[in-house]
């Protein structure tokens, strides 16, 4: 008897315990399927803003021997007050001014400034972006007509001898670079521009740009054209907030993708899909793999959660 309760009692602990366990799990899985939310994405504004390449500033005050160098390189020299005048009143200007400049060579820093390299179209092979303001006090200076701003622009590639200054951009479009001056907002339109100049020098390009803003060191190359589609896997919502970039392996160059579609696209080249989200939470998320382009090629992408700064780290890497 003594042997038969032994037994029986530690039978009963155990009964009660797996009824126990039952009981809490299947509430786990109720609880589970009652509190699963669908990913709702959101604007990344604040992620492009917050992690863009700064704007420098330099002060001008000498009598017009001064040479800027810029932070990552970029040197600006023979800057005398006698080629700007006030853009508003079109009159002389006096020291000191402003000169400020943003520099965003490689393709991190170019997608941050979310420039992409298409002039009409058509995809450019790239060696980087710059954006060159002009100021006296609050006031917008542009360069005077017939007169060059003579620069230096590093290249973290080998520099290519067919590259040319394109300009942002074609009247109109905010981000359509344009190899022809006289089709941006240009003051003073000419034909031929005998003022813009570029050419392979030491490490980098000497270059003389006829008007303030934006610039390009790019140029295009011939192809053959295919397009490409994309879907989003998985139950989201706004997914239209999803930035889809192809990354040209080959050319330093990329482009977004609009509408889930991308087209002109020079078939046979290695590319990077890279896709970055965040969420109302702000909880990021990314995509990332290699495809080869041809023509009618669908890409599915799936998003996987990361963090800010493994994302610009992965940037850092095209």
């Amino acid at each position: 008897m003594k042997t038969k309760h032994l037994i029986t009692i530690p039978i009963a602990i155990i009964a009660i315990v797996v009824v126990f366990i039952m009981v809490s799990c299947s509430k786990d899985r109720t609880e589970d399927k009652t509190t699963t939310t669908s990913t709702a994405y959101a604007p990344l504004g604040s992620f492009y803003t917050n992690n863009a390449p700064p704007q420098q500033s330099f002060t001008i005050d000498s009598t017009g021997g001064d040479t800027i160098t810029a932070m990552n390189g970029t040197k600006i020299w023979g800057i005398p007050t006698s080629i700007f005048m006030y853009q508003s009143t079109h009159q002389n200007v006096n020291y000191p001014y402003t000169i400020k400049l943003i520099e965003a060579y490689g393709i991190k820093n170019m997608m941050l400034e979310q420039l992409p390299n298409v002039a009409q179209g058509n995809i450019l092979q790239a060696a980087g972006e710059l954006n060159i303001l002009a100021y006296k006090d609050t006031s917008a200076l542009v360069l005077k007509e017939h007169c060059g701003l003579p620069m230096w622009a590093p290249s973290s590639i080998t520099p290519d001898n067919a590259m040319k200054v394109y300009y942002g951009f074609t009247s109109s479009t905010t981000n359509d670079w344009n190899l022809n001056v006289d089709a941006t907002n240009y003051l003073f339109p000419s034909d031929p521009d005998t003022i813009t100049k570029l050419s392979v020098s030491g490490s980098g390009y000497l270059m003389k740009i006829a008007k303030l803003g934006w610039i390009g060191i790019n140029h295009t190359f011939s192809y053959s054209s295919s397009s490409m589609t994309f879907t989003i896997n998985g139950t989201a919502t706004n997914t239209n907030y999803i930035d889809i970039y192809i990354i040209f392996k080959n050319r330093h160059s990329f482009m977004k993708v609009s509408s889930l579609t991308a087209s002109n696209l020079p078939t046979g080249d290695p590319i990077t899909v890279f896709a970055i989200a965040n969420d109302t939470g702000g909880q990021m998320y990314y995509f990332d793999q290699d495809f080869t382009i041809s023509n009618g090629l669908s890409v599915p992408i799936t998003m996987s959660t990361t963090t800010q700064a493994q994302i610009l780290t992965m940037m850092g890497t095209f």
